[in-house]
């Protein structure tokens, strides 16, 4: 593994070519990334990454990659059923090891993870790229500035039309296992926001539309904390059009983040004091996320930034989902 001050200069495995793999190989260029090579087993999307980026090399076995590409750090973005043995295999190899969201399926086998991390001395970050949105961001210093008080409720509504979103959905993992709880993202989130202990979950889920998925298309989530605070995720693959909010309720005012689109959104706050909305639109672009997320793992690796985003965080989302797979199906 090279030693470098200069982030640039490290050598990266990008591991799988498809949709989000193309995503942050555009921004991983963009930050001027110069040794990168991609993995991908299907030679589509190895050729698809080629067109877009015939700067980076191709390889279409990762686990020969890992034997002699003396990479610094690996980019995980298959489906999440081989999250956790794709990542052991990184760090048996030396590399410091960022995989997108969610970390697994299920809590097990995460322990043994993050030992082998430390037994390492490298660095796992999971990628819950809304942590880095800007305007998500800013609700959360507002909360924790007191403008609104104490908070006590979080609601986060997402649903997006995700047949039109990717028409091959049926053959795609998500309609086999994981289905809406493949965006983690509103309960990390909603996790993120409250900042408690989490209590007791309830939940209502299933594949209730006519799409045709086996794995869940809909789920309606209770979280209730410690110390008087609830909050509510709803998530769906079917709506229309595509909407995405989340609401803190607090004892002195409300914040509200909306965003349907990814070029911009809005944030509005309403303080008991003023009586009266502060309502502030952002253009935004959905890579500067992805941008800033990458940039901080990087960062992390070199030694100039402390990892915010580890294993222990992602396992928060992790165990409430798996709670959720727990509730007996009378209760659901």
């Amino acid at each position: 593994m090279q030693v470098t001050k200069d982030y640039k200069e490290l050598n990266l495995l990008l591991v799988g070519c498809g949709s989000i793999g193309k995503r942050h190989a555009q921004v991983l260029t963009e930050l001027g990334m110069k040794h990168m090579t991609a993995c991908d087993p299907s030679e589509e999307q190895r050729n698809g990454m080629k067109e877009l980026f015939p700067e980076i090399a191709l390889t279409d076995n990762y686990d020969e990659a890992l034997k002699t590409g003396n990479f610094d750090a690996v980019f995980i973005f298959t489906p999440t059923a081989m999250h956790l043995d794709m990542a052991k295999k990184a760090l048996m190899a030396g590399c410091h090891v960022f995989v997108e969201k969610p970390l697994a399926n299920a809590e097990e086998g995460t322990a043994e993870l993050k030992a082998l991390a430390e037994e390492k001395g490298l660095l796992v970050m999971v990628g819950f790229c809304l942590r880095y949105h800007e305007v998500l961001l800013k609700a959360k210093e507002l909360l924790e500035s007191g403008l609104i008080g104490r908070l006590i409720n979080v609601r986060s509504f997402v649903g997006e039309p995700f047949a039109e979103i990717q028409p091959n959905y049926m053959n795609m993992y998500y309609s086999k296992y994981s289905g809406v709880f493949e965006i983690v993202h509103d309960i990390d989130l909603a996790l993120w926001y409250a900042n408690q202990e989490l209590e007791e979950v309830y939940s209502v889920y299933g594949s209730y539309s006519d799409m045709g998925m086996d794995s869940p298309d809909t789920a309606e989530l209770l979280f209730k904390f410690k110390d008087r605070l609830a909050a509510s995720v709803h998530i769906d693959f079917y709506h229309h059009p595509r909407r995405r909010q989340i609401e803190l309720l607090g004892t002195n005012g409300t914040i509200i983040v909306e965003f349907a689109s990814w070029d911009k959104a809005t944030l509005s706050w309403y303080n008991t004091d003023t009586r009266k909305w502060t309502i502030n639109e952002y253009p935004t672009q959905r890579n500067d996320m992805f941008r800033d997320e990458d940039e901080d793992f990087l960062l992390s690796v070199i030694g100039e930034r402390k990892l915010k985003l580890t294993i222990d965080e992602a396992l928060r989302s992790l165990k409430a989902v798996e709670r959720v797979y727990q509730i007996p199906e009378q209760y659901r």
